[in-house]
């Protein structure tokens, strides 16, 4: 009974709320840690930006060490950004590579995996939104002006 409540056990992580850097349409952030107990883990990141919708691209990535007398390495299960599945990889090097996940709001990054002695996994995640001209808003405006224009003549 003693080994299964042992089994049952993970090494989670999860840090407060980061908030990326840049802006106003290009954010970035940098993450990782470290596992060591050989057990499964699920960390979890929350990272805050503008909060406009946008696209994210970045990658996590562990370099696998087999060398006697202690190899390391990590296996990753599973990883999503605000429950979009990305694809992982596990080898000599495991980790993801993904573009193009549509975000928006608070973006949390969620790994699964498992470590094989100490090892450690290190990521970047980059969010890139539209942020519009001041010409946009000057267009709009003027378009609006002449709508009300219209609108004012039909009621003449």
């Amino acid at each position: 009974m003693a080994a299964a409540a042992g089994g049952a056990m993970a090494n989670d992580y999860a840090p407060a709320v980061v908030a990326m850097t840049g802006g106003p349409s290009n954010w970035s952030v940098a993450f990782g840690t470290t596992h060591s107990d050989g057990l499964a883990f699920t960390d979890t990141y929350t990272f805050s930006y503008s909060g406009l919708p946008g696209t994210a691209q970045g990658f996590f990535a562990n370099f696998a060490n087999f060398s006697p007398p202690s190899p390391t390495m990590l296996n990753f299960n599973w990883a999503d950004i605000n429950g979009a599945p990305l694809p992982v990889f596990n080898g000599f090097s495991s980790g993801s590579v993904f573009f193009g996940v549509p975000v928006n709001g608070l973006i949390t990054l969620t790994i699964k995996g498992t470590d094989f002695g100490t090892a450690s996994y290190a990521g970047t995640l980059d969010i890139t939104s539209a942020v519009p001209e001041p010409a946009t808003y000057g267009m709009l405006l003027g378009g609006l002006a002449v709508m009300g224009l219209v609108a004012r003549r039909r009621r003449s």
